[in-house]
């Protein structure tokens, strides 16, 4: 059995960190000197789920297949108060149970002979419960030890399960602005990267944007040293008075950028909290995305790609060269293997193609 400062440091941890709570789990079976702790159960609506980290999964596959309508122990569990401990001698039900299909062929041969746990309850909806499995009859310095816990424990849950919700609402507004075509960032509160939709990252792994160790930048000095203003402004004064908008010119045409504070930020523990949302808007995002799949759909290659893109942009060949940098010779030779694997044969057609919407 491990130390009380240390059992609690760890269930701290997991607030924060969804991907932790299987070592929180084991490390809680230890300190309790049981086999197992299982954590079960799921919001209306959803199918329900059991973590369960010493367990096989095919035996956890098997629970639900074959047991789980037949786990009258948990039944009767569920059936008291949230945060009451319950023992299993103490349910109405627990001789019935030990003589159970259930009991003798999944919890037996885990050596989950014996149990204690206790139903949990989240403002979100979750509900379900955390069982403490042990190889042989509950000890009540066991008990106490878990009661000790139980307050910090239930408040971990609380606040993972509230920071599943809000950032369920954040990636869903990066989502809808995706859907919107415009991309979307999301700051933390050091204005650090926390997050952004599809297009955020295009504009990144073009080279429109810059990033570096996690802070945001562009290519004019100027233009850089406005947007780290309006992101300062954003963190200074987390209120929706505080932001503004700005242009970034770049190569491939002007981006206009609104910096925001994020609503309901605060609402996120500080190390996960998104302080700052930039939405940009990209008046040729449209034409990207149907050139990339004109790309992949008749194998253009990345420079007749941009041929194409600025001879949307300019109108003639001559001006979509000098455009690209590129002599006229190239720029018509790059045409001609368009309009061979387009299988058009005047640029007024390809216009047509660039431009038809799916």
């Amino acid at each position: 059995m491990g130390r009380f400062e240390d059992i609690l440091g760890t269930i701290q941890q997991a607030a924060e960190d969804e991907a932790s709570w299987p070592d929180m789990l084991a490390r809680l079976a230890d300190y309790l000197g049981s086999v197992e702790a299982t954590l079960g159960g799921g919001a209306p609506g959803s199918l329900p789920q059991m973590l369960s980290p010493r367990t096989n999964p095919a035996e956890i596959e098997r629970y639900f297949t074959t047991f789980h309508d037949r786990n009258t122990l948990m039944r009767d569990m569920m059936g008291h108060a949230p945060g009451v401990v319950v023992v299993d001698e103490s349910l109405s039900q627990f001789a019935d149970f030990q003589r159970d299909t259930f009991y003798n062929e999944w919890c037996v041969p885990q050596r989950y002979n014996r149990a204690f746990g206790v139903r949990l309850a989240t403002s979100t909806g979750w509900h379900g419960a955390l069982m403490i499995n042990l190889p042989g009859a509950v000890e009540t310095e066991q008990v106490a030890r878990f009661e000790a816990i139980l307050p910090t424990l239930t408040r971990a849950l609380e606040i993972n399960k509230l920071i599943g919700q809000f950032s369920g609402l954040a990636r869903s507004s990066l989502d809808v602005l995706e859907l919107a075509g415009q991309a979307a960032i999301l700051l933390d509160a050091r204005g650090m990267l926390l997050d952004c939709n599809d297009s955020g990252t295009q504009l990144f792994e073009d080279g429109r944007l810059r990033q570096r160790h996690g802070r945001i930048s562009c290519e004019d000095s100027t233009t850089n040293r406005h947007l780290a203003r309006l992101i300062a402004l954003c963190l200074q004064a987390p209120d929706h008075t505080s932001g503004g908008r700005m242009q970034i010119p770049t190569p491939q045409g002007t981006l206009g950028v609104h910096c925001a504070p994020y609503p309901g930020g605060l609402l996120y523990p500080a190390g996960r909290r998104p302080a700052v949302i930039i939405i940009i808007s990209d008046p040729q995002n449209r034409l990207r995305r149907r050139l990339a799949r004109l790309q992949q759909r008749y194998s253009l290659t990345a420079a007749e790609l941009a041929l194409a893109l600025a001879l949307v942009e300019t109108g003639s060949r001559k001006a979509a060269a000098e455009r690209r940098g590129v002599s006229d010779a190239t720029a018509r030779a790059q045409l001609t293997s368009i309009f061979d694997k387009t299988g058009v044969r005047k640029q007024t057609d390809l216009m047509r193609l660039l431009l038809a919407e799916d």
